[in-house]
């Protein structure tokens, strides 16, 4: 297993294990060691901490050109993270997130696909493994809150994953292939856009992200700008659950 892919799975299990900790994070958050209401001078000072874990997922969608039409509803992406929050004052605070993120984009198959080649497949993916950071505002109304920010991504592992299955063994004697090319010279290695969010506090929570950056280089192997004006779908919609 290689450094990414270590630190990939390290992230996770210190995010589950933060996550499966939220029941007595929230009960402990009103009390102190003793059990009474957090009335004191420090418990007034705690109050003021606010620490996230969120965990969830959502769609991508937007504009795409022939070259690199995307499948609505399979592409589509996961997310788990944890942050910290400062409240300014009862209804306002700011904080930042770190967060893993995976993100997919089903490809088309039809014969205007060009993305990253024009060879056609029973499944075809770009994909990406993100550690992320955000920067964000939040404002609390009652039970609920909004919030908006500024993220950045850096891709650690980038993927072109395709499948193709046969109805006669092929020269191999398979049934089905297989591929997955890493690293992929035609992709920025970090991208950065806005991100805002509106739900319950410490419940459901519905995300919208806008990528700002276009994710495909100028310069390829294949050619300079082949991929540039591709412009794979900016949006992600979805739900997370966790602390807020």
């Amino acid at each position: 297993m290689n450094l990414k892919h270590r630190i990939t799975v390290s992230f996770l299990f210190i995010s589950m294990a933060a996550f499966c900790q939220l029941p007595s994070l929230l009960k402990n958050k009103d009390t102190d060691s003793t059990g009474a209401s957090g009335t004191d001078s420090a418990s007034k000072k705690q109050s003021k901490d606010v620490v996230d874990f969120f965990i969830g997922g959502g769609f991508v969608f937007g504009p795409s050109d022939n070259g690199d039409k995307i499948q609505y509803g399979a592409s589509r992406e996961f997310a788990v993270g944890m942050g910290y929050a400062r409240m300014l004052f009862k209804w306002n605070a700011i904080g930042i997130d770190a967060y893993y993120k995976s993100t997919g984009y089903y490809l088309t198959q039809d014969s205007s696909k060009i993305l990253p080649n024009t060879n056609l497949h029973n499944s075809e993916k770009i994909s990406f493994d993100n550690l992320g950071g955000l920067i964000f505002d939040r404002f609390y109304f009652g039970k609920v809150f909004f919030d908006g920010g500024f993220y950045t991504d850096w891709v650690m592992v980038s993927k072109h994953v395709t499948n193709d299955y046969y109805t006669v063994a092929n020269v191999n004697g398979g049934s089905s292939t297989h591929s997955v090319d890493r690293q992929l010279v035609f992709l920025n290695d970090y991208n950065y856009g806005l991100t805002f969010r509106f739900g319950k506090v410490n419940g459901v929570v519905l995300y919208f992200n806008y990528r700002l950056t276009n994710v495909f280089t100028k310069g390829t192997t294949q050619g300079t700008d082949m991929y540039y004006n591709l412009p794979l779908p900016p949006y992600v919609i979805g739900l997370v659950i966790g602390t807020f």
